[in-house]
């Protein structure tokens, strides 16, 4: 019996077959379990994959095979890749999805493992299934394909911790209106602060969601908040991922 897991994140939503057919490839090559870790990405949101994968993949264990497939370019020249990372495998179109994951990367050029007949529109069922099964089924990694040291990354800033102000983005709205701020908490240096986005100023800070008004709070991530209790956050104050932040000193 197989070691492996296979977790999946993809666009693809519930409502069309696409997960079912995905899944079924999988399960007609191997035993390992299939864990659905979300299937409601925005169609095409390759930044919101890549953010997702980054805020999860320490929670889970070696031998996990993670097959994220959020892959507008299904079809062209964009390759295959395959990386490997603490005992853990990513497959994964190269459009920058693993942009946030570091590790021995290869691209998958190995066509026996496709499935047979397979066309140009569904990669996920026709390649990336197959290459999952087989690498659960300790296929080995290094026969995938040749190494690559040209990856696509995302056009991504980090957050500036240097100086009297922090800089920071929005990198995340989540479905109760929170605005997910890339800026660690444990990483400000001021033991009074305020937090400026547009024409926006939040001084106010909680250890709850339940704060009148707007304030901020560390989230689950360790990461910078913007939060309203019972309320969406990004809609009163108007906020969208990509909203350059800062972190002022207070007296």
């Amino acid at each position: 019996m197989s070691e492996a897991r296979i977790a999946l994140i993809t666009d693809f939503g519930m409502q069309d077959p696409y997960v079912a057919a995905v899944k079924g490839v999988i399960s007609a090559r191997t035993d390992a379990p299939i864990i659905d870790l979300s299937h409601e990405i925005e169609p095409f949101d390759i930044f919101q994959a890549a953010w997702f994968l980054r805020g999860i993949v320490r929670y889970w264990p070696g031998a996990t095979i993670f097959m994220v497939v959020v892959d507008p370019g299904v079809g062209t020249s964009r390759r295959i890749l395959a990386l490997r990372s603490e005992g853990k495998v990513f497959l994964a179109p190269d459009n920058g999805v693993l942009t946030f994951i570091e590790g021995e990367a290869r691209a998958v050029e190995k066509e026996s493992l496709f499935l047979p007949g397979g066309g140009t529109t569904f990669h996920g069922r026709d390649r990336f299934a197959p290459v999952a099964a087989a690498l659960a089924n300790n296929f080995p990694f290094d026969d995938l394909g040749p190494l690559i040291m040209d990856r696509v990354r995302l056009d991504y800033t980090e957050p500036c911790y240097s100086g009297e102000r922090i800089t920071g983005t929005i990198v995340s709205i989540d479905r109760f209106g929170n605005a997910i701020t890339d800026v660690e908490a444990a990483r400000i240096p001021f033991s009074r602060f305020q937090l400026r986005v547009g024409d926006a100023t939040i001084a106010r800070r909680s250890t709850t969601y339940s704060e009148d008004g707007s304030f901020m709070i560390v989230g689950s991530t360790g990461c910078i908040e913007l939060s309203v209790a019972g309320g969406s956050a990004a809609a009163l104050l108007q906020l969208r991922r990509g909203d350059r932040v800062s972190v002022i000193p207070t007296a």
